[in-house]
This record gives structure tokens, C-alpha cells and sequence, in this order.
């Protein structure tokens, strides 16, 4: 700390006050501190530790450093790892052992230290990393509140920024402060979209002093033309004030901070310099004897510059004995960019020469700097380094293998794939694109297989973007190159009946699925693949039989496969789930899409588990099992985030959505659409586009918005099983707003279209839709008996949720004539609903219950009794269900991110409301209740 003293702040030290009195009492707050080089940021996080400490907080602190922004998660790691040394151990087991080991890969001091710090103990999604060190900011949490200070975030590697804006966007459970100090610019911008869509937080942007609070910290000054000289050329900046100071103002330093910094150096003896540069090159806080290596000192010549740099108050000593820290970060900064070319480099060579012995991604941060052409040695250090830091920073690792292809350009494809691979993760999208693009101009055009892998991957990466169009053209132009036959051509035909299946054009997909499944060379997978994408071609013209036919075929490849034919297929199996999904086999559209994306995420393949991912959170929201669903939703997207396309998200926003519209959550609902529809106007149109445009119609309807709602919902021209979906708030819309005609006409096409498709659930949609309009004609018979009907259909393929819904029109029909049976129908729809975690249709259910006289608790999270079922907690009733559904207390555990000692707490509870012992008697009172 520069030691300048807080003056000129007092609404900003008002505003710290207030944020860390909130998380005293209890609340979760973010705090940002913004402004330019020397504003006071870090002092006014001196502060906020100071307050923190006194709270008796748990304080972790870290700080990004500029010349540092190739170390994975550092300011981070700093921060976790200093909340470790008080952490007793049995704290730190409640994590569970996935989180342990995740953490383990990044931290020190959890489970088996690594052979390198970096290593990766799994090749997990970094969003599952993500987790594990908020699940670790809770335990940090439980008894006392947190804060977690970070400064110059802008200079943050891209993990760290990609892992704040999970915990912005995710904040931890327990009472905690995250405080964030950085300048104005990209990383700023990063944070406060993630904060927008977070919702709250406190951002202080620091001004220069005034005038008056200028003066205070030149008190020393006594020549009133050298205060006033001193405050016109610094701006009102607080650190150039101290910096010209220090100076003094007859030597005429030109305002500027890194000018004035090195005006103080000029004075210092050659050793001293020579030493300050090598800690420069070597990092910020900076070991003794790299720095001395680099330097060309030795012994008592190295110490002896040391002293004059303490001396003249430049470093600093840290808690290691031969670790020290520069004054400020704009002190190292100064000094490094002052360095000449040559000796940088140089300088980097000797580092990474000193640290033969470090971990490899420490010799690499220096090697990346100064790999010569033909370094070979170095190239090969730098790709593997890379290989360990790419699960948890896969933009380190690009920048990294970047290098070692210049450094040693002679590699071969596989090389470039994992290059280009390694950009998609990082979110280089175009990078990727464009080393595609040169592999394919260097290849030798007789190479057809090694062309068409790289016009798959190329089509990959458009439609990861969101070009559609550009997607198919590139495959058209590599079929017109390729081979009659063979497993590539087969290929390219499957990849563009996907790329036609997410534009909506199922007749152009039918045809490339129909050929490439006749193709000479087509593997089973490819197979698979093209019989998932002609099920709703079939279902759709009516076919059934045939419909299930394909699926059966497609199902038993993906079954029969290995996982490295799986990962091997990687894109393509998008469509095995999706398609299982669109003939409403949902049990089985799920455990295929489990099992594909288990195997695809093990091989690293993240974009395409993405979308895998998000198909097993809309099988899981049309069976009703909405809080597995909400969860799956929540982890597609943040797995989609931070692969840096907006494509992914889009289309894991309007799942999201949906889920949490299913569960009644609809203000978050309605933000996760609308910012899925916003990106969508990024992108060319298509399927995922126009669907998303619908779930934001039905969150609208919802929320009371029928004219924006219907206008949205209206446009949804796809599917038809879909347009079946869709029509029952359509419906409801057109009623709201008067227009009888429009519900009459739009009721009456769900029908017809389910009876051409033979689908049972879009039966059951256009069953309730009608049975809406039959109620608002007031002919309760047919409407009752339209909504049992379509209870029928719903659950005949597991919709239990569609079912509930039917039950609730047809009670809202039986109301008037036969009230036991309406009753009858919202107990038990209100039963089932509290089980599902839909809490929007067992509002609903209890709203007509009382309306009958029944009296109902109102559930939550609130217990409804001393025993029983509606004496349990919704957090009881989550684990009763798991319980029921055979998870053991480490399943549920993981599951629900607590430890196994907290299950076991809630279950003592459970076993005590319901009167049983044991977990199987748990599940027999569940498998009764719901019978």
C-alpha cells in the first residue's frame, strides 16, 4: 500500500460502511470500486479490509498483476488459498469429493497436492470449477460473513474474469462481500453486464480530488506555487500527486504517472536497476534469486542493490524472506515497459532458465515471451504446458500453443485440431474459423478425409456463431470436393441434415439424413444420427410407426457405441436426444443424452455437450421433473457462457426460461428470455432464434403481457408437435384480450395438427387449449371431459406436469356441478405439482381450493404441519424425493451441492415429521402418498 491517506472520499466511505453494515446483518452484496491508475482504489480497499477484519469477517484478498494475466485463476488462488490456513479440514471434506478434487487441481492445501499445481485432476468444464470454489466460498461462510477482495481486476487472466462472472451472475449462499477494484475498459464492462443480469450491486466510479482535498495530502508542501503547480499537473490524481512529490516540481516531469516513476529511478545505483528490472521480468510479488539470475548479481552485490531498493521505499519485503513486492503495481509497470527489446528478452530466457526446476506453465509464462524460431524445446514446453492449463484457462492455452507453432511450425493436423479446439473453448471463434480456413489452403486437395474433418469442424464453429447459412455452404462446397463414398462424405451429408434440422427446414434434412444414411462408408453413429433427424420427419407426415421406428435405430446406436466413438461423433449426436424428444420418447431421449454428453464432456468436446446439455433439461421439464430440470437448465447455461458464443447462449437462455416459467419463477424467467431474444438479433435466423421468440410470448402471457405474448407465440411456424406446445397460452391470450374467434380458430388447428402427427402430447396441449375455450363458452362438460382427456394423453408419455395442468381446467369445469370432483381433482393436482416443484400450478390448484372452501397452507418454504408430508420444508421434500428415487446421501449430496453431514441432518428431521425410520420406509411413505 502507497501509504497515501483516504481524503476527499466521504460519500464513497459512507457507501463501504453501509455495504459491509448489510453483510454484517446478513445480506450478500457486491461492491465495485472503478477509476483510472492511481485514483485510490486500492486504498479504498484498505479500508474495506480494515472494516472487514474489525466485523470479525472472513477475509480472502488477492490481486491480479498486468505482466501476470497468462496465470490461470492467480488473484483467486491467492485469495481461496488464504481462507485455507484457517480452514480446519473436517470444513473442508463437507465440499464432498468431486469438489475436493476439482479444487485440488488450482489449489494448494486441498486433498493430495498435485505434481503440478496446474495439473488438472479431470478434464471437467470449467463452469463445474466454478462451483467448486463458490461451494468453497460457502464453507468459508457458514459461521461468519465473507469478503472476498480483489484488486486490479482488469489485469485478471481470463479464467479469473470468466469465474467473477459466474459468482455476479451465481452469487454464494452465505452473507458475503465481493469486492472488485479495476479501471474502466473491457473487463469493467464484462462484470457489469453480468451485474445487470444479476440484478443489484454497488459501483463507486472515483473522481480526482478537488482542490481542498488535494492540499490535505500535500500538507508537506509549504510553497503554495509548487502545491498549485503540483495539483494542475496531476489532474487531482492521488498517486501522482505522492509521485510528483516525490519528484519535486522544479525537475519539470511531464504529468504522467509511469514519467514521473521513472524521473525517481533515474537516481538509483546500476546494480539497484539492474536488480529492479530482472524483478520486473519476473513477476509481482517477485523471488529474490530469479530476479538476481536475471539480473547477473550474485551474493552480496544482489543484496546490496536489494537494500537500496527497500531503501528507497520501491519493494517491500512479503511474508517469505526472499519474496518481495513492489511499492505499487504502477512502479513495476514503469520499469518493465522502460526495458529495452533485446533485453526483455533476454530476460525471459534467464527466467525460464532459472525455473528449470518450476512447474511447467511457470516456465512457460516466460518462454511465451522469448521463444525464438526452431526452438523446438521450447515449443515442445510451451504445448505441454498448455495440455495442463487448458481444462481451467483454454485462453492461456491458445495463447501458448500459438507460440509454440510459431516457435515450431512444423505440426501436423492433429496438432492444428487441438489448436483450433483449444480456440473454440476459449471463445476465438473466428481464430478458429480462420486456422481452419489456412489448414485447408495448405492441404493437399487428393487428402479427402483430412479435408472433410476440417469442413465438418469449420461448419461447426458458423453454426457456433450463429451462421447458419455460412455453416451450409461450406459443407456443400466440401461434398462437391469429396469422394462418392467413404465415412467422410458420409459425414458431410449427416452434417448438413443438422445444420438444416436448427434452421427449421426438416424437408432439406430429410433428404441429406436420407442419403447419408444410404452413403457407402456411413458408420453407425452417422446412422444414429440421421435416424434421430427423420423420427419427426416421419412423426410429422403422420407416420408413427415409422417414426418409431427411426428413433429405435437411432437409440440402439448411440447404445451400442464406445465413448470414444461417441466423443469421435461429437456434434452429431445433438441430434439423437432432440430427435428421441420431438416423437415424445422422453425417458429415453433423457438417458441418451446423459449418456452422450457424459462421454463427450470426458473428451473435452464442450460446445456440443452444450447443446446435448440443453436437450437433457428440456426432457426433464416436459416429464415434470422440474427442479432436476431448473438445475440441468442453470448448468447448460452457464456451461454456455463461458464458451464465449453467443449462439449457446441464446439458445441455453430460452431453455432456462422455460424451466423456470414450468416452476413459476417469472421474473427471472422473463429476464432470461429477453436477453435470449436479445442476442438472437445477433445472429441468422433460425430454429433456435424463433424459439426462443416463443418462450418469451409464453413468459409474457404469464406476466399478464397477452398482446406482446400472442404476437410472439403466433409466429412459431416449426414443429408441429410445438405449435401444439404452444397453443394453450395462445389460447389464454386470445381469451384475455377478447378475441373469441382467434382462440376458437387457433384451438381448432392444435387439433387438426395433433390428429395429422399422432402424438399424444400434442394431443394433450390441444386438448387443454380447447377445453379453454369450451369453459369460456360455458359448456363445462366438454370442457371437463376435453382436460381429463388430455390428462390421459399427457400422461401417457410422462408429462406429469401437462397431466396436472388438465386436471386443473377439468376441476375448474367440474366446479359448478360437481364440487367433490373438482376438489378431487385440485387435491390431487396440487399434490403432485408441490412434488414436481412447480410452484406456479400449485398456486393455482390451491387458488381454486379455497375458492371451493377448502382451507391449504401455502407451501414454500414454509412447513404446513407438525407431521406428515405438509410438515416438511421444501429443501425436505427436495431429499424425500431423491430418497424415493433410490440416490444415496453422497448422490443427494453432490446433487444439491451440501454436505453428506447436512443430509443426514434433514433426514433425522424427515424420519421424525413422517414417523418412519429409515430411508426405505421413506420411500414406501412417497411411493403410497403419490399412489
Amino acid at each position: 500500500m502507497s501509504g497515501i491517506p483516504v481524503v476527499g472520499r466521504d460519500a464513497e466511505l459512507e457507501a463501504v460502511a453501509g455495504v459491509l453494515d448489510a453483510v454484517a446483518g446478513g445480506a450478500r452484496r457486491l461492491l465495485v470500486v472503478r477509476g483510472e491508475a492511481g485514483i485510490g482504489k486500492t486504498r479504498l480497499l484498505e479500508v474495506v479490509r480494515e472494516q472487514a477484519v474489525a466485523r470479525r469477517f472472513v477475509l480472502l484478498e488477492g490481486r491480479a498483476t498486468e505482466l501476470e494475466s497468462d496465470v490461470p485463476l492467480a488473484p483467486v488462488v491467492d485469495a481461496l488459498e488464504s481462507g485455507l490456513r484457517e480452514l480446519p479440514e473436517p470444513r473442508l471434506r463437507e465440499l464432498g469429493e468431486e469438489q475436493l478434487r476439482l479444487l485440488a487441481s488450482v489449489l494448494s492445501g486441498v486433498g493430495e497436492p498435485p505434481a503440478d499445481r496446474w495439473e488438472p485432476a479431470s478434464a471437467a468444464e470449467r463452469w463445474r470449477l466454478h462451483r467448486a470454489m463458490r461451494g468453497l466460498l460457502n464453507i468459508f461462510g457458514a459461521r461468519r460473513p465473507v469478503a472476498l477482495v480483489l484488486d486490479d481486476v482488469h489485469w485478471s487472466d481470463p479464467a479469473t474474469l470468466e469465474f467473477l462472472d459466474h459468482i455476479v451472475r451465481r452469487p454464494p449462499e452465505n452473507a458475503h462481500l465481493v469486492t472488485l477494484a479495476l479501471r474502466p475498459g473491457e473487463a469493467g464492462e464484462r462484470l457489469a453486464a453480468a451485474q445487470r443480469g444479476a440484478g443489484g450491486g454497488v459501483v463507486l466510479d472515483l473522481p480526482p480530488l478537488d482542490r481542498p482535498a488535494a492540499d490535505l495530502l500535500l500538507a508537506g508542501v509549504e510553497d503554495p506555487d509548487e502545491r498549485e503547480w503540483l495539483f494542475r499537473e496531476s489532474g487531482g490524481n492521488p498517486l501522482l500527486l505522492e509521485e510528483l512529490a516525490r519528484v519535486g516540481a522544479g525537475n519539470e516531469v511531464p504529468g504522467d504517472i509511469v514519467a514521473a516513476v521513472r524521473a525517481e529511478l533515474g537516481g538509483l545505483p546500476r546494480e539497484a536497476g539492474a536488480l529492479l528490472e530482472g524483478a520486473a521480468i519476473t513477476g509481482d510479488p517477485f523471488d529474490l534469486d530469479v530476479a538476481s539470475a536475471i539480473a547477473g548479481l550474485e551474493g552480496g552485490e544482489a543484496l546490496g542493490a536489494l537494500d537500496s531498493l527497500v531503501e528507497n521505499t520501491l519493494v517491500r519485503q512479503t511474508e517469505d524472506p526472499r519474496r518481495f513486492a513492489f511499492r505499487h503495481p504502477v512502479i513495476r509497470s514503469a520499469v518493465y515497459a522502460a526495458v529495452p527489446p533485446g533485453a526483455r528478452l533476454a530476460g525471459h530466457e534467464a527466467a525460464a532458465q532459472a525455473l528449470a526446476g518450476a512447474p511447467l506453465p511457470v516456465r512457460a509464462r516466460h518462454l511465451a515471451h522469448s521463444a525464438a524460431p526452431g526452438d523446438v524445446e521450447a515449443a515442445a514446453t510451451l504445448r505441454a504446458a498448455a495440455t495442463l492449463v487448458r481444462p481451467q484457462a483454454p485462453a492461456i492455452a491458445a495463447d501458448w500453443l500459438l507460440v509454440a507453432r510459431r516457435a515450431d511450425p512444423s505440426v501436423g493436423t492433429e496438432d492444428l485440431s487441438t489448436l483450433a479446439e483449444t480456440l473454440v473453448e476459449a471463445g476465438r471463434l473466428q481464430a478458429a474459423l480462420d486456422l481452419v480456413d489456412e489448414a485447408v489452403a495448405a492441404a493437399d486437395p487428393d487428402h479427402g478425409e483430412p479435408l472433410i474433418r476440417l469442413a465438418v469442424a469449420g461448419a461447426a464453429v458458423e453454426r457456433l456463431l450463429g451462421r447458419h447459412g455460412a455453416a451450409r455452404r461450406r459443407l456443400e462446397r466440401a461434398l462437391e470436393a469429396a469422394p462418392d463414398s467413404g465415412p467422410g462424405t458420409a459425414r458431410l451429408m449427416a452434417a448438413l441434415a443438422l445444420s438444416a434440422y436448427q434452421r427449421g427446414d426438416y424437408p432439406e434434412m430429410s433428404r441429406w439424413a436420407e442419403r447419408a444414411r444410404g452413403s457407402p462408408g456411413a458408420d453407425r453413429l452417422v446412422a444414429a444420427a440421421a435416424a434421430a433427424m427423420l423420427a419427426p420427419a416421419r412423426a410429422f407426415a403422420g407416420d408413427m410407426d415409422a417414426a418409431g421406428e427411426e428413433v429405435e435405430a437411432a437409440l440402439a446406436g448411440v447404445d451400442s457405441a464406445t465413448d470414444e466413438e461417441l466423443v469421435a461423433a461429437g456434434e452429431l449426436l445433438i441430434a439423437v436426444p432432440w430427435g428421441a424428444l420431438a416423437v415424445e420418447r422422453l425417458a429415453d431421449g433423457l438417458a441418451a443424452g446423459q449418456r452422450s454428453a457424459a462421454a463427450i464432456r470426458r473428451g473435452g468436446n464442450g460446445p456440443a455437450v452444450v447443446a446435448i446439455d440443453i436437450a437433457v433439461a428440456s426432457a426433464l421439464g416436459l416429464l415434470g421433473r422440474i427442479t432436476e430440470a431448473v438445475e440441468a437448465a442453470d448448468q447448460a447455461e452457464q456451461a454456455a457462457r463461458i464458451t464465449g458464443n453467443d449462439q449457446a447462449v441464446q439458445w441455453a437462455l430460452w431453455m432456462r426460461a422455460w424451466v423456470l416459467l414450468e416452476r413459476g419463477d417469472l421474473d427471472a424467467a422473463l429476464a432470461s428470455a429477453q436477453e435470449s431474444v436479445a442476442l438472437a438479433e445477433r445472429l441468422d435466423d433460425s430454429a433456435l432464434v424463433t424459439i426462443g421468440q416463443a418462450v418469451l410470448g409464453a413468459v409474457l402471457v404469464a406476466h399478464g403481457n397477452h398482446q406482446g405474448g400472442r404476437e410472439l407465440l403466433a409466429r412459431y411456424e416449426i414443429d408441429p408437435g410445438w405449435m401444439c406446445r404452444w397453443t394453450p397460452p395462445l389460447v389464454e391470450a386470445d381469451l384475455a384480450l377478447g378475441d373469441i374467434e382467434a382462440a376458437e380458430a387457433h384451438a381448432t388447428r392444435a387439433s387438426t395438427l395433433a390428429e395429422e402427427v399422432g402424438l399424444a402430447g400434442a394431443r394433450a396441449a390441444a386438448g387443454r387449449a380447447q377445453a379453454l375455450v369450451a369453459l369460456h363458452h360455458g359448456d363445462s362438460p366438454r370442457a371437463a371431459k376435453l382436460a381429463q382427456e388430455a390428462a390421459a394423453d399427457a400422461e401417457h408419455i410422462g408429462g406429469a406436469l401437462d397431466a396436472t395442468r388438465a386436471r386443473l381446467i377439468a376441476a375448474r369445469a367440474l366446479a359448478g356441478t360437481d364440487r367433490e370432483a373438482a376438489i378431487g381433482e385440485l387435491t390431487a393436482a396440487e399434490r403432485q405439482a408441490t412434488q414436481l416443484g412447480a410452484q406456479r400450478v400449485r398456486d393455482e390448484a390451491v387458488r381454486e381450493l379455497r375458492r371451493l372452501g377448502r382451507r391449504v397452507g401455502r407451501g414454500g418454504r414454509r412447513a404446513q404441519g407438525v407431521h406428515g408430508f405438509d410438515s416438511l420444508t421444501s429443501r425436505e421434500r427436495e431429499i424425500v424425493d431423491l430418497v424415493a428415487d433410490g440416490r444415496t446421501n453422497r448422490e443427494i449430496a453432490d446433487r444439491l451441492f451440501l454436505s453428506e453431514k447436512t443430509i443426514e441432518t434433514h433426514l433425522s428431521r424427515v424420519f421424525g415429521k413422517l414417523g418412519v425410520r429409515s430411508r426405505v420406509e421413506v420411500a414406501a411413505r412417497v411411493a403410497a402418498d403419490v399412489g
